[in-house]
């Protein structure tokens, strides 16, 4: 290898020396050029351009040209013009591109501070310092390729083409998807200098953070003085094949380690520090991913990263999105209103492909991701059998993509309080190929507002809220209790059918208890549920079920498949229509009405907290039943956190009566001066609610963190009395307030009289 890299030196030194100009860039104007990118417009094949210290805030192209772009570095072998010889891409666009060449090197560079997420073909946002392809020979010789950011290959991305890497730094760089030092795809030959070696640490990636390798590639072997850790698992080094099964194929010989990994709870805050050893909450690290590469865990010791209280994106504190998760390691936050991950709309929100799973998301609100596959989460097992994830106490909101929020692939799902509202994607999609058996649990879920992502892509399809199936013959067995489903939109659908609520695929073992489905939309055909047109052999159980409002109907079976047909059984539940507006295309599928069933107005409380609760009058009070099917554990509590059962049984719906209409509350005499807002967390506004117990001077205003007034509400007289009135977000100006935590505070008197905190979330 040293005699290779010799040979190529010395035959560019004879060339350069012999058959070639060299172009001198100066920034001071004694040169040939004051830029780089003139002296490469000037230059032929095998030419130089020779670079003079200075920061160059630039994002050169070889524009196909054979030739080398070097600082003095070069020609004097001091390494101080290495630090002093800065391509600065000044976060606009990646900072070199080299493309359509057979011989080229770059030598004695810092590259710094290029970014590609924007734009283009999401492949095309690649090489955030560097892209390099359909080149025959490249050689990076003494560079520093540092804090870079591209959607694949963070520091370099190399496709197509012959890369020889000597003394080179690759160093805190971020890809938002795969490889965050290095990417590798598409029959690319990487060769590290074994003499001259190169450092590859503390670099980030929603997969792969340091080295990703795809299948097309041959084997790799990695020399370098200084890596992240020892013994490197997928987390850092990823070449799979096609399905996720691990190559093996990539070696690594390293002499040094940047981090001594932990195998132990850890700590991060917004004003914690990475120098900190994360142990407790006095020394918390700074930085979430940071954090998950210097974890510890396996299926003996699971971890848990405890973040504190705040709003941890890239731009206000360096975390990186999306994260890459790993095995036996959970993330829980302080809590779920205010432990916030915010993605700015320039990822998903985590990765994780093909790691052992078994964790915990809880306590946090994911906001902002937008990804064209998944906005928000997308974990899969793919063929590893028993994987399973957890979530609670979880919020989804503001993201958008023309696919889901949740991809939950090929394992067991357990959910339990999440709300999933104004969002521009659908929620989740569950599928199993490789578990014998694969189980969904879904206990108290509000999907509300969401709507189909617009501008639509013409080739996208609309797709439902939920989705579950199948592609083996085992079941699926999916349980939703609890669940507000209401006010979903979808504009378009390629699909024979559309579906703005729950998709039922092959195979699949539904039970519906207790949920509220309604007032969803979606075009032409279709319903709220919808089994087809590949949803053969599956059953579908409602029970204390309605379903009423939604367009163009509540269930719509569209299984084609004579052969395994379909059946729903329908138990106690109000459906919109009755079994007559049950739209079941195919004769061979089955629709079993039962008792208790009622096809009326629910009565809903649409004025109240809860929307979509009881009124006193309604029907489906105490006409639910108890007999679920064999293995349904009904929650102790409703969606409002009231319990579940109240008077004679079991109500329908989400939502448990509890005695009491909001009219009835007006009647009352008010006892007690108190607030609620309804709905919290929102966006963008929020119906403040105000019981006055007494008459006087009253002051109602909003007040920030920081204890600062942001909003004057109310300031006058008042008689005592109930009062409703909407914040929408704004301050005294009439400016937008930013995301956060708000208190609503009411003085009358000059006496403080009630608090209610509230949560804005954009």
């Amino acid at each position: 290898m040293k005699f290779k890299l010799f040979i190529l030196f010395v035959l560019i030194s004879v060339n350069s020396l012999l058959n070639s100009n060299t172009w001198h860039i100066k920034q001071d104007g004694s040169g040939n050029f004051t830029t780089i990118q003139e002296g490469i417009n000037a230059s032929t094949n095998s030419d130089t351009v020779l670079v003079y210290p200075g920061t160059y805030y630039e994002n050169i192209d070889f524009s196909g040209k054979n030739i080398t772009v070097a600082s003095l570095y070069l020609t004097t072998g001091y390494e101080q013009f290495i630090n002093q010889t800065i391509i600065d891409g000044n976060q606009q666009f990646r900072c070199v591109i080299i493309e359509n060449c057979e011989n080229t090197s770059l030598i004695g560079f810092t590259i710094q501070n290029g970014k590609v997420i924007e734009g283009g073909d999401v492949f095309d946002r690649r090489g955030g310092g560097i892209d390099i392809s359909n080149v025959v020979n490249s050689v990076i010789d003494n560079c520093k390729i540092k804090n870079n950011t591209a959607v694949y290959g963070g520091g370099i991305s190399c496709r197509f083409s012959h890369l020889i890497l000597s003394k080179t730094d690759i160093i805190n760089n971020h890809a938002l998807g795969v490889g965050g030092g290095l990417s590798l795809i598409q029959e690319s030959t990487i060769e590290f200098d074994s003499t001259n070696l190169c450092n590859i640490y503390l670099n980030y990636a929603g997969k792969a953070s340091e080295i990703f390798k795809n299948f097309q590639c041959d084997p790799l072997e990695v020399y370098v003085d200084t890596f992240t850790v020892f013994e490197p698992d997928g987390y850092f080094i990823s070449s799979t094949t096609t399905t996720g099964v691990p190559m093996n194929d990539v070696t690594l010989y390293m002499q040094n380690a940047k981090l001594e990994p932990v195998n132990s709870d850890l700590y991060v805050s917004t004003d914690g520090d990475n120098s900190n050893s994360g142990l407790t909450p006095d020394e918390p690290l700074k930085n979430i991913n940071y954090a998950l590469s210097l974890v510890k865990s396996d299926t003996l010791h699971p971890n848990t990263i405890h973040i504190a209280n705040g709003t941890y994106s890239n731009s206000l504190n360096n975390d990186c999105f999306s994260l890459n998760m790993r095995g036996y390691v959970s993330l829980v936050g302080e809590s779920m209103e205010n432990t916030i991950l915010d993605a700015e709309l320039n990822s998903k929100l985590l990765y994780d492909y093909y790691s052992k799973m078994e964790y915990e998301l809880m306590n946090l609100t994911f906001t902002n991701g937008n990804e064209s596959v998944t906005s928000a989460i997308y974990i899969t097992a793919h063929q590893q059998q028993d994987k399973s994830v957890s979530f609670e106490n979880i919020t989804i909101t503001n993201c958008q993509n023309y696919n889901r929020a949740l991809n939950l692939i090929y394992m067991d799902v357990y959910i339990k309080n999440l709300y999933f509202y104004s969002n521009n994607c659908a929620f989740l999609y569950s599928v199993n190929s490789y578990q014998p058996e694969q189980e969904v649990i879904i206990e108290n879920i509000y999907i509300h507002d969401n709507h189909q992502y617009e501008p639509a892509d013409p080739g996208s399809d609309a797709r439902p809220q939920l989705s579950f199936g199948m592609l083996g013959t085992e079941p699926m067995n999916v349980t939703i209790t609890n669940m507000e489903l209401t006010e979903n939109i979808q504009i378009q659908s390629d699909w024979p059918v559309a579906c703005s609520g729950v998709s039922v695929g092959d195979n699949v073992n539904l039970n519906l208890v207790n949920c509220t489905i309604g007032n969803n939309s979606s075009p032409g055909d279709g319903g709220a549920i919808n089994i087809g047109p590949a949803g053969q052999n599956s059953v579908v159980n409602i029970y204390n079920t309605i379903l009423y409002g939604d367009n163009p109907g509540e269930i719509y079976i569209f299984n084609e498949f004579s052969s395994n047909p379909s059946t729903v059984n329908i138990h106690h539940s109000l459906v919109d229509g009755g079994y007559e507006g049950i739209e079941n295309i195919n004769s061979w599928n089955i629709v079993n009405w039962m008792e208790g069933n009622l096809n009326e107005d629910p009565c809903w409380d649409i004025t109240g907290d809860n929307p979509y609760a009881l009124l006193g009058n309604s029907s489906c009070i105490d006409a639910g039943t108890l007999d679920l099917p064999t293995g349904v554990i009904l929650p102790e509590y409703d969606l409002a956190g009231n319990p579940r059962i109240y008077g004679e049984t079991i109500d329908m719906g989400a939502y448990e009566w509890q005695g009491v209409d909001t009219e009835e509350d007006v009647a009352k005499p008010i006892t007690q001066t108190k607030i609620s807002n309804y709905p919290n967390p929102f966006n963008p506004s929020t119906t403040i609610k105000l019981d006055l117990a007494e008459s006087g001077k009253i002051e109602l205003a909003i007040y920030n963190i920081k204890g600062q007034k942001v909003k004057i509400l109310i300031d006058a007289y008042s008689t005592k009395g109930h009062f409703e009135l909407i914040w929408r977000g704004v301050d005294d100006n009439k400016k937008k307030v930013a995301s956060g935590q708000y208190f609503i505070k009411l003085k009358v008197n000059g006496e403080e009289k009630a608090v209610s905190k509230c949560v804005l979330l954009k």
